[in-house]
């Protein structure tokens, strides 16, 4: 009898736990419960909504802090960047010593960097070191403030991984102009971004071309000393960048006069070799609550 009880008053309980009361409200674990099973199917939007109802109707209660940290993922893998940022920073804020708190740095970094990703452009092969980096900027300052407050942490290998990327990005960036300016002989510009690339980004992919773009113009400039002196190093380190004739080879891409009219209006799909870069692994979950 007494085991029989035991079990009616287990159902009752989980009942109670997932079914709304008469205003339509969920009991706090009923939301909780909700969102892990949307989360598990892969209903983040849904997800979000139990998560952010828990929150409203249970702002102290025993599940708020994990769903605050919930929700970030969930937004996330919804493709809602912006809210995810927002999210994440709101709880680095209000929960600084949550033994989850590096997850949160982590989920803030991986949203920025998406964020420069639109999703019209994702099916595009452009390189997107080509356009506004603003988003990368702010996800690499995250990522290394993530590794700097948690060094040890499971996402710090990840982390460095992103920041190499992104400052190859950045370089590309800066030398991306570089060549425009350095077709259209307007030197000064074309030399200041190459500088830019040797002093701030060295040891990039891009070094042996901006060097190389830093003799070029040093030459077409008459600066005759310091075209010297930088050629010399560029054949010390970079010697496949000089011809046998001792000029510098310079590749300035693919300008829009040099593309054809198929390649322009189909934003660089037809008519040019595809290009990849590299894609974000699958996050996992944050630790549920116990």
């Amino acid at each position: 009898m007494r085991l029989l009880s035991l079990f009616a008053l287990t159902l009752c309980v989980a009942a109670c736990s997932t079914t709304p009361d008469t205003k339509g409200i969920l009991s706090e674990q009923g939301y909780y419960e909700a969102a892990q099973k949307s989360l598990k199917y892969g209903n983040f939007e849904n997800a979000s909504k139990h998560l952010e109802a828990l929150e409203s109707h249970y702002p102290v209660g025993v599940y708020t802090e994990q769903a605050q940290l919930d929700i970030i993922y969930a937004r996330y893998k919804h493709l809602d960047y912006p809210g995810a940022v927002v999210a994440a920073e709101r709880f680095i804020r209000l929960h600084p010593l949550n033994p989850q708190i590096d997850y949160a740095y982590y989920l803030r970094a991986l949203a920025n960097f998406e964020a420069d990703k639109d999703a019209f452009l994702r099916f595009i092969p452009l390189n997107t070191a080509h356009r506004d980096l603003n988003s990368s900027r702010l996800a690499f300052d995250n990522f290394n403030e993530l590794v700097r407050r948690f060094p040890n942490s499971a996402y710090a290998p990840d982390a460095r991984q992103h920041m190499i990327y992104i400052r190859n990005q950045m370089a590309e960036n800066e030398l991306h102009a570089g060549r425009y300016y350095l077709k259209r002989k307007t030197y000064v510009a074309a030399l200041n971004r190459a500088r830019w690339v040797v002093e701030n980004y060295p040891q990039t992919p891009q070094t042996p071309e901006a060097l190389a773009m830093i003799v070029h113009c040093y030459q077409q400039l008459g600066m005759t000393d310091l075209a010297n002196q930088q050629l010399a190093l560029l054949k010390t380190n970079y010697p496949d960048y000089v011809d046998t004739q001792n000029q510098v080879k310079l590749d300035l891409g693919a300008q829009n006069e040099e593309r054809s009219w198929l390649n322009m209006v189909s934003f660089n799909l037809l008519d040019k070799k595809l290009t990849t870069s590299p894609k974000t692994g699958d996050v996992p979950p944050p630790k549920a609550a116990q």
